[in-house]
C-alpha cells in the first residue's frame, strides 16, 4: 500500500525542469543572445503543473499574473533545445496557453489568465499596429474599401475560433475582430484578397430545370480551372446555391460571371429521363401522415408552366414513406422538389408538449333517522292483535315466529331496542312490545386527480380503476345425471378514466376535446332487483378553451335529496301522541357536491419539462419523511427512493466493500476486478 501512495505522489509531483547546465536546476542563464538584460533560457518540461509553469514565466519574464480559479492543468509539455530570450519565453507561454484552452489579457501592469472562451469579455486591447504577431489575444478594427461587409462576414466566421469574435458595422463598412494576433494577420491577408473593385457585383440566376444545390457542385469543379489568369491563382467569382428559391447568387467580375451565366443556361434545361430522387429525415413528424399529405398537396397543385401541366407534373411525382426510418422518399423535377422540400421544412417542427391535470373532487354526506314501536296483545284462544313495521330492524313477526319455533332465529338490529309485555297466569304472554330507534350519519370527502402528458394535437387516455367482470350470459346443461353450467362474462374498466385532445390556440391558449368518466362499484340498491353488480357512473363529454396553467371548471353536480317515510295503522296513527304507537317514522338525507376541474399546462421547451418531472417526483419523495417534536426532519420508510429523479436511472447501487472481499475469496477474477476497480480513482 506503501509503495502505491509514493508511485501516485511521485506521479502528480509537477515536474518543471529548464535547464542549460548542470549547475541549475530550473533554468539557465546565459549571454548568448542578446536581450535587454542579456539574459536566456533553455525551456523543456513534461507532464508540469500549469500553475508551476506561470510562477517560471513570470520570474523570467518580469510579468505580474493573476491567474483565474478555474485554470487547471496538470500535463503541459514543452520540448525545446534552443536558448530563448525573455520575450521568446512569453510567445512560448502564449502558445502553451492557447494550446490549452486559455488566453493572457493584458490588464494596466498585470496578466490575467482566463478560459479563452471568456476572454473577448475581459478587456482585450485594441491596436491596430501591424507590428503585433504571435498569440496575443486582440481586438483589432478593419475597414472595408469595396466589399459589403455583410457578405464576408458568413465568409469568414469559420476562420474564427469559437472563443474569438467576428462582427460587421456595415455603416462603417467595417470589421471587428477580437482573436490571436496571427490568425488577425491571415484574416487580413484574406481580405486583401477578396476587396477589391472588381469582385463587387453580384448577379442572382434563376433556374427553371435544375436544382441550385446540384448545379453549383458541378460549377465548382468547373471554375477554379477557369476563373483565374492563372492555374495557380484563386478564382475570381464565389457561387452561393439560395435553394429557398432556387437560385444562383454569383459575385465577381464581369467576364467571370458572363463565363457562370452562359454555363448556367447550358445546363439548365428540362431532364429527357428520370427524375431527382432524394430521401428526407423526418425529426418531428411521422412519415407516413407526411407522405399522404404531399401526395394529396401535389395531385392539387400547379407547376409553374400552368395548370394544364398538371396532370403531367403529377404524374412524374413518387412519394413513398418508410416508417422504419420515419423518411420520405421523393422522386420529382428540381423545381418541384425545391418547393415540396420547402414544405417539408415547415411541417417537420418540433410539437409543443401539454400537461393536462383533472382534479375530481366529491363532498357528501348522508344523515338517516328511524323510529318506530311495535306490540302485540290478546290470548291465542280469544284472539291477538298487534301491530307490525318491517321497514328496519327486526319485525314483530320475527319475534313471534322465534317464540312460537323456541329457537332464537332473530337477532338485534342496529340502534337501540327497547321492550317490554306481561304473562298471563297460565303462562301465556298477555301483551308485549318493542321500540327501536336508529340515528346513522355518514360523511364523504373524496379527490381524484389524474395527470395526463401528450402531443399537440395527439389524442391521449389514461385509466386508473379495477377491471370489473359481468354476467353475460349463463346456460346449464344436464347428461348422465351431471349437472355442467356455463357462465360468460365481459370485463369493463371502473375507475377513473380521462381522454384528452389538446389543440393549441396561440402562444398561451389550448382547446381541449375531453372525455371525463368516474365510475364505481355500488352496493344494493332498495327498489332495485339487480341481477348482477351494480355501478355509478358520473362522465363529462365537452370541448373548453383555456389558458396556459389556468384552472377551469369542467362541470358537476350537486345533490340534495330528502325522503321521509311514514307507516301508521290509518286514523290510530294519526291521534296526537298516542299516535306514536300506531307508526313508524323513517328519515334519510343525501347530499352529493360533486365538481370536476381542469388546468392544462404547456410545456414549451425542455427546461419546463425537468422542472416539471422534479416537481412532481419531490411530491412523492416528501411522503418518506415527517417532522418529529423537535423540528427535525426524520425518514419513515427503511428504504427511500432516491432524492433526485434522475438518479432513478443510473442504474444498481455500488457493490459493497464486504460483498467484494467476500467474492475475490471465492473467485480470483473477482478480485481482480474490484482491485482494478479501487485503483482507477488514484490514476485519476
Amino acid at each position: 500500500m506503501a509503495t502505491k501512495v509514493v508511485a501516485t505522489i511521485v506521479k502528480r509531483v509537477t515536474v518543471l525542469v529548464l535547464m542549460v547546465s548542470l549547475s541549475s536546476p530550473l533554468w539557465s542563464e546565459t549571454v548568448a543572445q542578446p536581450a535587454a538584460d542579456g539574459k536566456t533560457w533553455t525551456v523543456n518540461i513534461r507532464n508540469a503543473d500549469l500553475q508551476a509553469f506561470i510562477t517560471q514565466v513570470a520570474e523570467m519574464t518580469g510579468k505580474s499574473f493573476v491567474v483565474d480559479p478555474r485554470v487547471r492543468s496538470r500535463d503541459v509539455t514543452v520540448i525545446s533545445r534552443q536558448a530563448l530570450s525573455a520575450e521568446e519565453v512569453y510567445e512560448l507561454f502564449l502558445s502553451v496557453l492557447q494550446v490549452h484552452g486559455y488566453a493572457a489579457v493584458p490588464a494596466g501592469d498585470v496578466v490575467k489568465i482566463v478560459n479563452n472562451t471568456t476572454a473577448k469579455q475581459s478587456n482585450l486591447p485594441l491596436t491596430q499596429s501591424r507590428n503585433i504577431k504571435g498569440e496575443e489575444l486582440i481586438t483589432r478594427v478593419i475597414p472595408v474599401l469595396n466589399s459589403p461587409v455583410d457578405e464576408l462576414v458568413p465568409v469568414l466566421r469559420p476562420l474564427v475560433p469559437q472563443y474569438g469574435h467576428l462582427a460587421s458595422v456595415s455603416s462603417a463598412n467595417a470589421l471587428i475582430i477580437s482573436d490571436h494576433a496571427d490568425n488577425i494577420v491571415r484574416m487580413e491577408a484574406i481580405l486583401a484578397l477578396l476587396d477589391n473593385a472588381d469582385s463587387q457585383e453580384v448577379e442572382m440566376i434563376p433556374l427553371e430545370h435544375a436544382w441550385a444545390a446540384d448545379l453549383i457542385k458541378v460549377l465548382e469543379n468547373l471554375i477554379p480551372e477557369r476563373g483565374g489568369k492563372r492555374k495557380d491563382q484563386p478564382s475570381s467569382v464565389t457561387l452561393v446555391a439560395d435553394e429557398r428559391t432556387n437560385r444562383l447568387i454569383v459575385k465577381g467580375d464581369r467576364e467571370a460571371r458572363d463565363r457562370v451565366r452562359s454555363l448556367v443556361m447550358e445546363m439548365d434545361v428540362p431532364q429527357d429521363q428520370g427524375s431527382g430522387v432524394q430521401v428526407i429525415r423526418l425529426a418531428n413528424a411521422d412519415a407516413k401522415t407526411t407522405a399522404e399529405l404531399l401526395k394529396s398537396f401535389v395531385d392539387g397543385a400547379a407547376p409553374a408552366g400552368g395548370a394544364d401541366k398538371a396532370p403531367a407534373a403529377a404524374g412524374k411525382v413518387s412519394i413513398q414513406a418508410d416508417e422504419s426510418l420515419n423518411a420520405l422518399i421523393i422522386r420529382a423535377e428540381p423545381a418541384l422538389m425545391n418547393e415540396l422540400r420547402n414544405v417539408i421544412a415547415q411541417l417537420d417542427v418540433r410539437r409543443a408538449q401539454i400537461l393536462i391535470e383533472a382534479a375530481i373532487v366529491e363532498v357528501g354526506g348522508d344523515n338517516g333517522l328511524n323510529l318506530g314501536f311495535q306490540w302485540a296483545a290478546g290470548d291465542p284462544e280469544t284472539g291477538v292483535g298487534g301491530v307490525n313495521f318491517s321497514n328496519f330492524g327486526i319485525s314483530l313477526n320475527d319475534v313471534i315466529g322465534s317464540a312460537i319455533s323456541g329457537q332464537p332465529t332473530t337477532t338485534l338490529g342496529d340502534g337501540v331496542t327497547i321492550g317490554g309485555g306481561e304473562l298471563g297466569s297460565d303462562g301465556n304472554l298477555r301483551w308485549g312490545g318493542f321500540l327501536q330507534a336508529l340515528a346513522s350519519s355518514k360523511a364523504v370527502n373524496l379527490l381524484s386527480t389524474p395527470s395526463i402528458t401528450t402531443l399537440d394535437n395527439q389524442e391521449a387516455s389514461i385509466i386508473v380503476g379495477q377491471n370489473v367482470p359481468f354476467v353475460t350470459g349463463q346456460s346449464t346443461s344436464a347428461s348422465a345425471g351431471v349437472t355442467n353450467p356455463f357462465t360468460t362474462i365481459q370485463r369493463e374498466d371502473v375507475g377513473i378514466t380521462l381522454k384528452v385532445t389538446p389543440h393549441l390556440a396561440g402562444p398561451n391558449s389550448v382547446r381541449l376535446v375531453l372525455e371525463q368518466e368516474v365510475s364505481a362499484v355500488e352496493g344494493s340498491v332498495t327498489g332495485v332487483n339487480a341481477a348482477d353488480i351494480i355501478t355509478s357512473k358520473r362522465s363529462i363529454n365537452t370541448t373548453v378553451l383555456a389558458d396556459n396553467m389556468e384552472t377551469v371548471v369542467l362541470g358537476g353536480l350537486i345533490r340534495d335529496d330528502n325522503e321521509k317515510t311514514v307507516r301508521k295503522v290509518p286514523i290510530l296513527g294519526s291521534i296526537p301522541v298516542l299516535g306514536v304507537l300506531f307508526r313508524s317514522t323513517s328519515t334519510q338525507r343525501v347530499k352529493r357536491n360533486l365538481m370536476v376541474f381542469l388546468r392544462p399546462t404547456i410545456i414549451s421547451d425542455r427546461g419546463d419539462n425537468v422542472s416539471i418531472a422534479r416537481q412532481r417526483y419531490l411530491g412523492i419523495t416528501t411522503l418518506q419523511f415527517r417532522v418529529d417534536d423537535d423540528g427535525e426532519l426524520k425518514r419513515t420508510t427503511r428504504d427511500p427512493l432516491p432524492a433526485d429523479v434522475d438518479q432513478l436511472f443510473e442504474g444498481r447501487r455500488p457493490v459493497p466493500e464486504e460483498m467484494k472481499h467476500w467474492l475475490g475469496n471465492r473467485h480470483p477474477s473477482a478480485d481482480m476486478s474490484a482491485e482494478g476497480e479501487e485503483s482507477e480513482p488514484e490514476s485519476e
